[in-house]
């Protein structure tokens, strides 16, 4: 198969240290890269999650937030719940809520 050269630019520090850590590996920068556009082929995207910077809402992380209510909804056993199942819930906690505070309704 024809080879083509593909030429980037990078500051030196880093050249050096990915130089020495694919050393380590067992590869050089060119095997490595290979590496890289040939898994990118297989994933169809980047093979590793890019991740740019978190939106805000009022000077909050909504990101850091979702990922929280998320975390914390797989630790209680509730992540995988329906529509309906999570309105149910909802319902039931407020009839709750109204049963301890004396209310009928």
């Amino acid at each position: 198969m024809p080879m083509s050269v593909l030429q980037i630019r990078i500051e030196e520090d880093l050249k050096k240290q990915v130089s020495d850590l694919f050393e380590s590996l067992g590869m050089d920068i060119p095997t490595a890269v290979r590496i890289f556009f040939k898994r990118a082929l297989v994933e169809n995207g980047i093979p590793f999650e890019v991740k740019g910077t978190p939106p805000t809402y009022k000077g909050h992380d909504l990101l850091y937030y979702l990922n929280e209510a998320q975390k914390q909804a797989r630790e209680h056993g509730v992540d995988n719940l329906s529509e309906e199942e999570i309105e149910a819930e909802i319902k039931a906690a407020r009839a709750e809520r109204k049963k301890r505070l004396g209310r009928n309704g």
